[in-house]
């Protein structure tokens, strides 16, 4: 997902599902969130979105201005009660070409 203009800047969302998440509350909002996350594409503000159930962890594109504003779009979500998220800035395209040997 490139960098939208208009808010700016892509983050890579990291969420770790906590530990005293109530499997029965977490199964009732699926379909809750799996809604949330269709509008917020529709909007450009999620891209990918990955989850590995193993390590309990998922993975959310989010485009944003800045991680004041990725926080508040990460607080629509559902589910987002039940994840520990660490955010990080990605660099543009063309920079993180230049990166690779």
């Amino acid at each position: 997902m490139p960098a939208n203009p208009a808010t700016g800047q892509t983050f890579m969302v990291v969420g770790t599902l906590r530990d005293d998440t109530d499997p029965a509350e977490f199964a009732a909002r699926r379909e809750d969130e799996h809604r949330q996350l269709e509008v917020l594409r529709s909007q450009g503000k999620i891209g990918a979105h990955h989850v590995s159930p193993a390590r309990r962890t998922t993975f959310v594109e989010v485009a944003a201005a800045d991680q004041g504003q990725v926080a508040e779009i990460l607080a629509t979500l559902p589910f987002a009660r039940f994840f520990d998220a660490d955010v990080y800035p990605l660099a543009p395209e063309d920079a993180a070409e230049g990166t690779r040997s």
